[in-house]
């Protein structure tokens, strides 16, 4: 019945259905890209950027273009902020709940992410501004052919030399790989939470097909398909071939893991010791209970030595978001604050998971 009144309701015009699965296409071949994997981190230590290899973020690019730019019959959005498969979604979408849950993420998040100066003290730049500038200049284009026609929103080579000039190109680079880091991100939650499950009620349960152009698309994005004899070379194999404590650190240094990192360390001074919790005990309340930790409450006032303070984002992993946000004291004794305890028994629960199905993946070296 829910599926016939949807049908009802339906506005959506084939064109549109069209776009939608190119969106989801284009998205799929970002989500593959390891400039995206979880196990990319770029970071600045001190004035150097240390980043994954160049080709990586220029094979990222393509696909990111292709959502970005307001002219491509994908695009998130226009360049107005209106339009795109954000409001076609938001408008086609049948759970009107779970859209109120995500309007804000979408809508105000997204826009504050793209328009708010990026801060540091480093740039005035938005992300916006930023990402327009390298993948005008740098990455994508070499600038506008006629620089005395020059629009408002374009840049020029010029352009990028004064800010490289003023921010300082590790810096530079830093800001540009961030942006399109954490606005691809986005692409791929948006796709993954809203974005592909109305394209497959729209494809499986009212019978919509997409046109010739969308349908090659979905054919050739991702790549290859299963039935072709091409396979592609794993970049990140050597991580098949870690030691336990390796794949435990790697997991951790994950931004959603990053609060869990903090607590463990506040915990156990070796690391072994919080390896072995997280492979013996499933959850966070048993954690606690085997290891007798102490929970203060806001007004409790320990004798032993202060620790450290944490408080960190999860970021917006799927079911993640949160913050978690505790004083550590000797004797492991814990003040949580808000909702941390919730959000990090659930992280903790994500981390144990992802940590056992790694270590599946692992394989014994070739043998001479």
């Amino acid at each position: 019945m829910e599926g016939l009144l949807w049908k009802h309701r339906l506005i959506m015009t084939s064109d549109e259905f069209d776009n939608l699965a190119i969106f989801v296409a284009v998205v799929e071949e970002l989500r593959r890209e390891p400039f995206f994997s979880e196990d990319n981190h770029d970071k600045l230590s001190g004035d150097t950027g240390i980043f994954c290899h160049p080709m990586f973020l220029k094979s990222a690019v393509l696909p990111f273009r292709k959502i970005w730019m307001a002219s491509e019959r994908c695009a998130f959005r226009k360049l107005d902020g209106k339009g795109g498969i954000r409001e076609l979604v938001f408008r086609e979408h049948p759970d009107k709940r779970l859209l109120q849950g995500y309007g804000s993420c979408f809508y105000d998040t997204f826009d504050s992410q793209l328009t708010t100066p990026v801060g540091n003290g480093w740039a005035k730049e938005s992300k916006q501004e930023i990402i327009n500038l390298w993948l005008n200049t740098q990455v994508a284009h070499t600038g506008p052919k006629n620089f005395a026609k020059k629009k408002a929103w374009e840049s020029d080579l010029a352009d990028f030399n004064k800010c490289d000039a003023r921010i300082g190109r590790e810096k530079f680079e830093f800001l540009f790989r961030s942006s399109i880091g954490t606005i691809g991100h986005f692409y791929i939650l948006f796709e993954e939470t809203l974005a592909f499950p109305l394209f497959k009620k729209l494809r499986d349960e009212n019978g919509m097909k997409p046109s010739f152009e969308a349908d090659v698309a979905l054919k050739y994005n991702p790549y290859p398909d299963s039935k072709y004899k091409i396979i592609f070379d794993d970049v990140f194999w050597h991580l098949k071939r870690e030691t336990e404590e390796e794949t435990f650190f790697r997991l951790l240094a994950r931004q959603q893991f990053g609060g869990l990192r903090a607590f463990l360390h506040a915990l156990f001074p070796k690391s072994q010791e919080a390896l072995g919790c997280i492979c013996e005990l499933d959850t966070l309340a048993a954690l606690l209970k085997h290891f007798n930790v102490v929970i203060l409450d806001n007004d409790a006032k320990p004798e032993t030595r202060f620790l450290c303070r944490s408080n960190t984002n999860t970021g917006y992993a799927p079911g993640l978001q949160g913050r978690i946000s505790f004083d550590a004291y000797e004797g492991r004794k814990i003040r949580f604050y808000d909702d941390t305890f919730e959000v990090l028994g659930g992280v903790y629960i994500k981390f144990r998971y992802v940590f056992l199905e790694e270590r599946k993946r692992q394989r014994q070296p070739d043998k001479w």
